[in-house]
């Protein structure tokens, strides 16, 4: 078996660097931390960022009183975004995902259509299934407070509350 020459090690090798500083760039968000769309620059009030967050529905508002979760359902919605303006996740039984753009500036996600699985679960993942999914529709506005997202459907009447991690 021949030994590679240092030659061509040293190519792979500057290959490799401008890899990293090209996923170092695209993980800070260079280039989309305009505030129009997909920011994965920290909310400028709390220092959480929105996108490139795993946010795990802890709460379902109506009127902006906090409920509880249908039982046995902690843990089972989630939603991250992209910095492409992807959002995605699980409802509570379904995986979802579709179009998100964050505006920072003015404190709003515009869903687009969510293409979901179509599983059937128990009774109360379908019910947490169907609060969130109702929730994600159309401009919603958000608030991060430290590690916790509230998003407000436009009608103010339900949201949801979701915590970082």
């Amino acid at each position: 078996m021949r030994k590679p020459s240092g030659k061509s090690g040293r190519r792979v090798g500057g290959a490799a660097a401008v890899l990293v500083a090209l996923f170092v760039l695209a993980a800070c968000g260079a280039g989309g931390g305009d505030g129009k769309g997909g920011a994965v620059s920290p909310d400028a009030e709390s220092g959480t960022p929105v996108a490139a967050t795993k946010w795990t529905v802890s709460a379902l508002l109506d009127r902006g009183k906090a409920g509880p979760l249908p039982e046995a359902t902690a843990g089972r919605a989630y939603l991250t975004f992209d910095a492409d303006g992807k959002v995605q996740g699980r409802a509570g039984c379904n995986l979802f995902h579709g179009s998100a753009r964050i505006s920072t500036s003015a404190h709003t996600i515009a869903f687009g259509l969510l293409g979901t699985t179509r599983m059937m679960c128990t009774d109360p993942e379908m019910r947490l299934e169907r609060e969130v999914l109702g929730i994600l529709r159309g401009t919603v506005g958000y608030r991060v407070d430290h590690r916790t997202l509230t998003l407000t459907a436009a009608s103010g009447a339900k949201g949801l509350s979701a915590t970082a991690g």
